[in-house]
């Protein structure tokens, strides 16, 4: 008998409606975020010369504090690259727009997972929801974003594999997604880590069922596979590794990203890269999330594989090492943790339910991403949001939508009118001007490993008000671009100074000349 609604089928559930109201929801949060300077304007201006040279460039450039031909690597020169070339189509809207797209992408294809491991939609939801939570402080835009795609790609396909659920065949995409991946950010080296833990313990279970009978003392495994499949598997593990070396450096890549996790500057004064403490709404979701996982595992009748209590364990040592990693974890653990949860002893009622599809499902749907649409970069500013909202975002910038006020717009505006001197500047300035002022040169900016730790022990003095006349002159500077809120004490002390003079004084940004460090100037 044919159903009275022939494109039934198409219809989303009603079970669905759970992820997807959680997914518009964070969906508007994420398109909301304002564009911070730091790890965004220097790496648009790599791209641009990319663009327009076509080279990479290999040297500093644009720090007058350090020699010009000092050498840098720009190891996401591709991720630089493609956030240039939607810049050039469509401004900063695009940009913006781009960032929340992959965001949003991303979670519903780990929520697709949970639902293929679970069965409910409903834990999908909740999966989102803890990985949206927990992941708030790690969505800039910057070349990273190029990294989420292709990391639930590679868990997706290892994962469905393991399972049992996807042809061998399938694996062929992971070294030509390497490929790409390797050229846009130096995450790539987490896919490699997810081969070899998926491999591990793929192999362990095979070669245990290859063993003599007389080991029959062993700890018994299950879920052994073909040895053709484990052979298969390896030999696409060895292409994505040979994959990794189609770049700039060549095997090389792997020591440029030894040195960036282990760069002293980075790992102790930037707080990203540094262990989440259980502050804040971001670090906090996390610490929960490991308990619930650990609870799960305890009272649960499911029992993980080898292969993802490597990954849980391994990811969860590398969340712990720093905040930009959390991420990485989450999506890793929501799809175990939802497995987990529907074999518990006790019913949880309501975690699976019979899909009832229903065109005002999808009309639901609809209303429900409304809000989504009018919040992208296109349409928000005519929207009448909050005044704090746009107290912290430029409101009518010519450069674009949602610049947030941490970008020194007004000072660098002034500064083009006025250039000159060697200008000591706040680290996120240093960003942005970069981009709009390369030539004016920057005293330090946020590509941290390019300069000395000692340099930035000064940068931190001086910001603080220690011995800055006395650092300044041993760097020459005698112009400061600052930042009221981050470098106040270093506002009060020049307004104090009668040896430094205000030329400019914005939203956040104060410009001060020495006067008699600029008349030595050439």
């Amino acid at each position: 008998m044919k159903s009275s609604q022939p494109f039934a089928r198409f219809f989303p559930t009603t079970d669905q409606l759970w992820p997807l109201i959680i997914l518009a929801g964070f969906s508007i949060f994420a398109s909301l975020m304002p564009i911070s300077p730091n790890d965004f304007w220097w790496h648009l201006k790599i791209g641009q010369i990319i663009f327009t040279q076509g080279q990479i460039p290999t040297a500093n450039l644009f720090s007058w504090s350090l020699p010009a031909e000092t050498p840098f690597f720009y190891g996401a020169w591709l991720g630089e690259y493609l956030l240039y070339v939607l810049y050039h189509w469509g401004g900063l809207a695009l940009v913006s727009f781009a960032r929340s797209l992959l965001i949003v992408v991303t979670y519903w294809l780990m929520g697709q997972e949970i639902q293929r491991r679970s069965g409910s939609w409903r834990l999908a939801a909740l999966g989102i929801a803890i990985v949206s939570f927990s992941t708030i402080n790690n969505l800039l835009v910057r070349p990273q974003i190029w990294s989420w795609l292709p990391f639930i790609i590679y868990l997706i396909l290892l994962s469905r594999w393991a399972d049992g659920q996807l042809d061998r065949r399938w694996l062929l995409l992971l070294p030509p997604l390497m490929m790409f991946w390797v050229n846009v950010h130096g995450a790539f080296v987490v896919g490699l880590v997810m081969i070899g833990m998926v491999g591990a313990g793929e192999t362990l279970p095979t070669v245990y069922c290859l063993l003599p009978t007389s080991h029959s003392s062993f700890p018994k495994l299950t879920g052994g596979r073909p040895l053709k499949d484990i052979v298969w598997f390896w030999g696409v593990g060895i292409l994505t590794a040979l994959a990794t070396t189609v770049n700039p450096k060549f095997v090389n890549i792997f020591g440029y990203v030894l040195d960036l996790m282990t760069d002293q500057p980075s790992q102790r004064l930037i707080e990203e890269w540094q262990s989440p403490a259980p502050l804040g709404l971001a670090n906090s979701v996390f610490y929960a999330s490991i308990l619930l996982l650990l609870l799960v595992f305890a009272y649960s009748n499911y029992r993980p594989t080898i292969s993802e209590a490597l990954m849980v364990a391994g990811f969860l040592w590398l969340a712990w090492s720093g905040q930009r990693y959390v991420i990485w974890f989450e999506l890793i653990a929501m799809p175990i943790l939802a497995k987990g949860i529907v074999q518990m002893p006790i019913s949880i009622k309501g975690l699976r339910l019979k899909p009832q599809r229903s065109w005002i499902n999808l009309l639901l749907i609809l209303i429900i991403f409304i809000p989504a649409v009018l919040v992208q970069p296109w349409l928000v500013e005519n929207l009448p949001l909050n005044e704090a909202y746009w107290s912290g975002v430029w409101r009518g910038a010519n450069i674009g939508p949602l610049v947030g006020k941490a970008t020194p717009l007004d000072a660098v505006e002034y500064l083009q009118a006025h250039p000159g001197g060697k200008l000591f500047n706040e680290m996120g300035y240093g960003s942005y001007l970069i981009w709009a002022m390369p030539e004016q040169g920057v005293f330090i900016d946020p590509r941290v490993e390019l300069y000395p730790y000692e340099q930035w022990q000064d940068y931190i003095r001086i910001s603080r008000a220690a011995r800055y006349n006395e650092l300044l002159d041993q760097y020459g500077a005698n112009r400061i671009l600052l930042d009221k809120k981050l470098q106040d004490e270093l506002a009060a002390a020049l307004r104090a100074d009668a040896g430094w003079q205000l030329e400019f004084e914005g939203e956040r940004a104060e410009l001060w000349r020495h006067a008699e460090l600029w008349r030595k100037t050439p």
